[in-house]
């Protein structure tokens, strides 16, 4: 009896290593071949050429006045990456979109290749602002004026991963209309094929800890392992339903969003809008390549750019989150805030500080906070002064 329940064992033992190993094989197959897509994709000429003689063969009806989705992308100093953008958007295999560029008064040839491509595309609408405005600014007039149902947020340095991405959101789109689609990303340090790699696929499997079991969306949903990690939250990797995207856009006002922001601009803005939607889904599909060169945007910011970013998130948090928990979140960022800076404080700007003193003194009159962590705030205020 024994004996035979010992090789029942050891034959489900081997059963399972079988099974893992086909599993293994097979989902690296799968990795590699996203990786050689990739790398065809990726600068590719054979793509360009493609792409430039979609352009050039343009020939939309008045059908297209009401796209399907809206491609927003903020625009500074981007003339090395803004055209493979706009490229991997036009290789779409549907055509029910249109292309709003927010030229955040670039001075590199940004505004002289968008509008050659704008020209050959009655999709592509250019918004050129006076002066430098930030990305917040940006990103929310860009929403503003768009006429799809829904909003794909795109970064100036990103693209969009094979033809089929529109395709496939719409097809989620017609079974019902969720206010919130997200999918995964592939991340890369460049364009450049030498620097794709299979490891690169595994960044972004599942970018954000979303609402995994929390569908209702009605709390600060970025939770990891029961903590709150609003870092996992971003702007790329999901479309939001427009008019949910401009009601929390409204919510934010106008003058919080026209104030200077390209720091954690997309964890603010994300979260009043998660804060607001009602329905969401997950896709495991791979529909954009983010870049994280040093040379991108998040890596270029000023201390003085990234501190108020980080208060304005905090601040975010703290004014519209629904619960105690939240709340109380916002002032361990701006504890953390106040321990990550420290040693270079003497660096920060008169506003930022002036800032900071607001913010703590909005959360040690609130009746949410706990008396002891008030008084760290204000001990950690004295200090930093």
């Amino acid at each position: 009896m024994n004996y035979k329940i010992s090789n029942h064992n050891l034959i489900l033992r081997v059963l399972i290593i079988i099974f893992i190993y086909i599993f293994f094989i097979s989902t690296k197959d799968y990795y590699l071949k996203i990786v050689k897509k990739l790398n065809n994709y990726s600068n590719g000429k054979k793509f360009i050429d493609k792409c430039l003689k979609n352009f050039q063969m343009s020939n939309y009806n008045e059908s297209y006045n009401f796209p399907k989705f809206s491609v927003v992308i903020p625009l500074y100093n981007c003339d090395k990456t803004i055209y493979n953008s706009m490229l991997s958007i036009q290789n779409q295999n549907i055509s029910e979109y249109e292309i709003i560029l927010i030229n955040d008064f670039s001075n590199d040839n940004t505004y002289k290749i968008i509008e050659e491509l704008s020209k050959l595309d009655k999709r592509v609408k250019i918004i050129n602002n006076n002066r430098n405005q930030g990305t917040l600014y940006s990103r929310c007039i860009g929403t503003l004026i768009a006429k799809g149902e829904y909003i794909f947020p795109l970064d100036n340095d990103d693209m969009i991963f094979g033809e089929d991405i529109f395709y496939y959101l719409y097809e989620i789109i017609k079974r019902r209309k969720y206010d919130i689609i997200g999918f995964r990303a592939v991340s890369v340090k460049s364009y450049s094929k030498k620097n794709i790699k299979i490891e690169d696929l595994f960044n972004y499997v599942f970018p954000d800890n979303l609402i995994v079991v929390q569908p209702e969306l009605k709390t600060w949903l970025m939770r990891v392992d029961g903590k709150i990690n609003p870092h996992d939250i971003t702007i790329w990797g999901k479309i939001f339903k427009s008019k949910l995207y401009i009601s929390a856009i409204n919510l934010l006002g106008k003058k919080r969003y026209s104030t200077y922001m390209s720091w954690a601009e997309d964890f603010s803005m994300n979260f009043i809008i998660f804060s607001i939607a009602e329905s969401f889904i997950f896709s495991h599909k791979y529909g954009i390549v983010h870049l994280t060169s040093s040379s991108t945007a998040s890596f270029t910011q000023s201390i003085n750019n990234k501190f108020f970013g980080e208060l304005f998130l905090a601040e975010i948090i703290f004014d519209f989150s629904q619960n105690n928990e939240d709340k109380n979140f916002s002032v361990y960022s701006i504890l953390n805030t106040f321990k990550s800076y420290y040693d270079i404080k003497s660096t920060i700007n008169k506003n930022n500080k002036e800032y900071l003193k607001k913010i703590t003194s909005k959360m040690v009159k609130s009746k949410y906070i706990q008396r002891n962590k008030k008084i760290e705030l204000n001990n950690y205020l004295l200090e930093f002064y």
